[in-house]
């Protein structure tokens, strides 16, 4: 049987800001991961990912999480953008 690999936990970036802003969003609504899922038809598990930081969201994400979180998308990206945490990579060109 092989070993599971840790998944890293984000301290820091864009999608650690957009999964807390989604997450705070989430919460002032008092809705479960699982209504979540029900409102965007995305994975109760996908849903976690953005939320701690993993994944990274489409557009279309954005979009869907925005709908279901019954806000404009603009205003979850411009949460997104005023998080602490938001920190674009860096171009090392």
């Amino acid at each position: 049987m092989t070993k599971r690999r840790k998944q890293i936990q984000p301290q820091m970036g864009v999608e650690k800001a957009f999964g807390q802003a989604m997450r705070k969003a989430r919460n002032k609504l008092k809705i479960s991961q699982m209504k979540l899922e029900k409102a965007t038809g995305l994975d109760r598990t996908f849903i976690s990912d953005l939320e701690r930081g993993i994944q990274g969201p489409s557009l279309v994400t954005v979009f869907r999480v925005a709908k279901g979180l019954e806000m404009d998308a603009w205003a979850l990206i411009q949460d997104t953008a005023n998080s602490p945490l938001f920190v674009l990579p860096s171009d090392d060109r």
